[in-house]
């Protein structure tokens, strides 16, 4: 196989691999939450810091609720493994779940995903 053909075919499966789409949301969210508290930070006015808060309120529970959305997330390719291990890495405590064994979860579903995608390409060779 050509280097061509393996980084076309690494494109294809990351293209198939949701665990992008989960990232990029958990991405999204924590940009949004990050801006509301930058917001809020700034007002003096009690009325208008309440408004802010709640706003900012809203949108961690948001975060919260795809942190663990993210965590509990499978990916179907190596590529996945990867970056998904890379963004969980990278987060800040704000960004992850609330519960302190968060990553207990996190490590089987990572363990289970590598299993399965040894598992699929040991077909795919036997298959072959």
């Amino acid at each position: 196989m050509s280097s061509h053909e393996i980084s076309t075919h690494s494109i294809a499966a990351a293209d198939r691999d949701l665990i992008f789409v989960v990232i990029e949301r958990h991405r999204e969210l924590s940009a949004y939450y990050d801006a509301a508290v930058s917001i809020s930070a700034r007002l003096e006015d009690e009325a208008e810091f309440n408004a802010a808060d709640e706003i900012s309120v809203r949108r961690n529970e948001i975060l919260a609720e795809h942190a663990n959305v993210l965590i509990r997330s499978t990916p179907t390719t190596i590529a996945g493994v990867i970056a998904l291990t890379r963004y969980v890495g990278s987060l800040r405590d704000w960004e992850l779940p609330d519960d302190d064994a968060w990553y207990r979860v996190f490590l089987e579903g990572l363990a289970d995903a590598i299993n399965g995608i040894t598992m699929a390409q040991r077909l795919g060779r036997d298959g072959d």
